[in-house]
Parts: C-alpha cells; sequence; structure tokens
C-alpha cells in the first residue's frame, strides 16, 4: 500500500473554516503559543475550550474551537458553525 500524502499543510489550516479535526498538545501550543499551565488554567477559568479525553491516557482538543479561540469567537457556550 502506497503511503498517504497530506492534501493540506499545517500552514494552511487558517484558510479551512472550523475544521473539525482533534489536535494533541504539541500542536495545540504552536497554535495557540500557550503552555500547558497557561491552557489549563485558561480552561478551569471557561476562556479556553475544554479538552477531550481521546484514551487512557490522552487527551486533544477540536481544532474548530482552537480556531474560534484564535479568532476571539469562542466561549463556552460556542458550537461549531455559528460566530
Amino acid at each position: 500500500m502506497a503511503a498517504m500524502q497530506s492534501i493540506i499543510q499545517k500552514e494552511e489550516l487558517k484558510y479551512v473554516p472550523d475544521l473539525d479535526r482533534m489536535v494533541r498538545e504539541a500542536e495545540c501550543k504552536y497554535l495557540t503559543g500557550l503552555s500547558h499551565s497557561g491552557r489549563w488554567k485558561a480552561e478551569k477559568e471557561g476562556r479556553f475550550p475544554k479538552r477531550v479525553k481521546i484514551g487512557l491516557a490522552s487527551v486533544a482538543w477540536r481544532l474548530s474551537e482552537i480556531q474560534a479561540w484564535i479568532r476571539g469567537e469562542w466561549h463556552p457556550n460556542w458550537k461549531s458553525g455559528q460566530a
């Protein structure tokens, strides 16, 4: 089976609105510029999207929520597709 190649590069994600996929720790840090502890504190205060448990010891964030947070549109009741 041939190796799959990505159609979109990480830098091009800003052109893909509200694409729902999960992002892990390193990518979340890259996209937001916030440290792990900074995101954790903001999440506990309701100022950052909540992490989603994806395994026994693994968490991730929805990319659409991270994109909305970057644009300044995210709030605790935010749903994908709304401004």
